[in-house]
């Protein structure tokens, strides 16, 4: 699949596609928002995998309760960056543009429930500011 047909597959599902210079603005509108950060399906076929999964979990919940989104590459790259994204695909939950949390890589069909259960109630909170390691002997 490549990633137009990806990119046509998520509109036709009814997400929204966000772009990086209207992101915050957009985001800020939303109650709850669930974005996709995209990367190339041949080189990460979990992504397919993913946009197969999450329409079946957004409708376990009242239809108001999340926003689907997905960025596309490159923007979706420097998103999945701001946000501390670390492993794909992955999934950011914003609440009114404040990082509320994420899912990252595929998970069994309870563990995403749960998570999204969880990540539609609590409170936005700072994103988290990945570690470095420097100076480290071997």
């Amino acid at each position: 699949m490549t990633p137009e047909h990806l990119r046509e597959r998520l509109l036709q599902q009814g997400f929204l596609e966000l772009q990086a210079d209207t992101f915050d603005e957009v985001a800020a509108g939303i109650g709850n928002l669930v974005v996709l950060p995209l990367d190339s399906p041949a080189q990460r076929p979990e992504f397919f995998d993913l946009t197969v999964v999450l329409p079946e979990i957004l409708s376990q919940f009242p239809r108001d309760t999340f926003r689907a989104a997905f960025v596309s590459p490159p923007a979706s790259a420097t998103i999945a960056k701001r946000f501390g994204v670390l492993r794909h695909p992955a999934l950011i939950f914003l609440r009114e543009g404040r990082y509320v949390g994420t899912i990252e890589g595929l998970r069994d069909w309870q563990d995403y429930r749960q998570s999204f259960a969880r990540l539609g109630t609590e409170p936005p909170r700072p994103v988290p500011v990945p570690l470095t390691v420097s100076g480290a002997r071997r």
